[in-house]
C-alpha cells in the first residue's frame, strides 16, 4: 500500500461533492421511473457553480488527499454514478462547453450482460407504480421467498423511507436480490423488451466510456453487479472491486482511481478492500465527511434544484448519518 494513503486529507469540510445519476430530458431514449435532474436545471446548476464556486476534478482531489495543495474552500466536485447513456449524450457536451471536469463512476459491464437488479427496477417503474411492482414480484415468488420478502419488509418498517418507491427498492435490491433478480428480468422482457437491448440503450458502451476518458473526464470504479458492498461476503466484495480495477486498467495504464459504493453502502473495512486494488479514495452517498478518504460524503444534486449556491450552507452543514 502506498504510504500516502496514511496522509491526512487536505480537503476542507466546505467542499461540496455533488452526486448525479440520471441527467436527461423527458424524451430520453431509455425510459426509467427514477429521479432525475432535467437538462435545464443541470445547465443552471453548472452556470451557478461556475460563477460562485470553484469546480475541481479528480487530479486536484487526489493531490489534496495525498498531502498536496489543499482544495479551495469553495471547491465543488461533480460526480456521476452508474455509467448511464445520459452521461455521454447530455452531460459530456454540457461539461465540455463550459470546460468543466467530472468524475464518472462506471460499472464494469460488457454489452449483452443485461441490467442490474437496481436498473431493472428503474426501468419497470416507468410502467408500474411502487405498489404494482411490489405485488407483481411477490406474486411471482415461491411461497418460502414470499415469507422472506414479508419478513424483510417488517424488519425494514421501523426505518421506512418517506417514499414508498424507496421502501420497495430497499427490499428488492438488498434482502431479496438473489430471488427477485430473475423475476424482475422476466418482467422487463414482458413489459419493455429484450433485456440486453434495454441495457444497451440505458448504459454507456465502450466507445462512449473511452470518449469520456479522452475528453479529460475521470472514470472511476462502481463494481460490476451494483451490489450493496456491506451486504456481500468478503470474497464477493473482492471480486466486485477486482472487476472494476480490471475495467479501468483496460482504458489505459493508470492507478489511483476513485471509487463510489453502489447505494453509498461502504463495506466494514473499505481501505483494506480498495487500496490494494489501486483505488485511492471512495465516495458514499450522503454526509460531508472529508477526514476518511474511503468514506467521502456527497450530496444528491436532485435535492438542490437549479440554484445550488442557495443551498450551499445546508450542504456544508450536513454530517454523516
Amino acid at each position: 500500500m502506498d504510504a500516502a494513503i496514511g496522509v491526512a486529507p487536505h480537503i476542507p469540510v466546505s467542499t461540496a461533492v455533488l452526486m448525479y445519476h440520471y441527467v436527461r430530458p423527458d424524451d430520453a431514449p431509455a425510459r426509467v421511473g427514477a429521479g432525475r435532474v432535467d437538462l435545464v436545471s443541470f445547465g443552471a446548476q453548472l452556470d451557478a457553480l461556475s460563477r460562485y464556486a470553484t469546480i475541481v476534478g479528480w487530479p486536484e482531489v487526489s493531490a489534496a488527499l495525498d498531502g498536496g495543495p489543499p482544495l479551495p474552500p469553495d471547491a465543488v466536485v461533480l460526480t456521476f454514478d452508474d455509467g448511464h447513456d445520459d452521461h455521454h449524450r447530455y452531460v459530456l457536451p454540457m461539461l465540455a462547453e463550459r470546460k468543466l471536469p467530472g468524475i464518472f463512476f462506471v460499472m464494469a459491464r460488457e454489452p449483452g450482460e443485461g441490467l442490474t437488479v437496481a436498473h431493472r427496477i428503474h426501468v419497470l417503474l416507468a410502467y408500474l407504480n411502487a405498489s404494482e411492482l411490489r405485488d407483481a414480484v411477490v406474486d411471482a415468488l415461491r411461497p418460502a421467498d414470499q415469507i422472506r420478502f414479508r419478513q424483510a419488509e417488517a424488519e425494514h418498517a421501523p426505518d421506512a423511507f418517506d417514499d414508498p418507491v424507496d421502501d420497495v427498492k430497499w427490499v428488492l435490491q438488498r434482502d431479496l436480490m438473489d430471488v427477485a433478480g430473475p423475476v424482475l428480468s422476466t418482467m422487463v422482457e414482458r413489459l419493455v423488451g429484450p433485456e440486453p437491448d434495454v441495457a444497451d440503450a440505458l448504459f454507456l458502451d465502450t466507445r462512449q466510456v473511452r470518449e469520456l476518458h479522452a475528453a479529460g473526464m475521470t472514470i472511476g470504479g462502481h463494481t460490476h453487479g451494483h451490489h450493496w458492498m456491506d451486504w456481500l461476503s468478503r470474497d464477493a466484495a473482492v471480486q466486485e472491486v477486482a472487476a472494476s480495477a480490471a475495467y479501468l486498467r483496460a482504458l489505459g495504464p493508470s492507478s489511483g482511481w476513485p471509487f463510489a459504493y453502489p447505494y453509498g453502502a461502504a463495506p466494514p473495512d473499505p481501505a483494506a478492500l480498495l487500496a490494494p486494488a489501486g483505488f485511492r479514495a471512495a465516495f458514499v452517498a450522503t454526509g460531508s465527511s472529508r477526514s476518511d478518504r474511503y468514506r467521502l460524503g456527497r450530496v444528491d444534486a436532485e435535492s438542490l434544484g437549479p440554484d445550488p449556491i442557495r443551498h450551499r450552507a445546508a450542504v456544508q452543514s450536513r454530517s454523516d448519518p
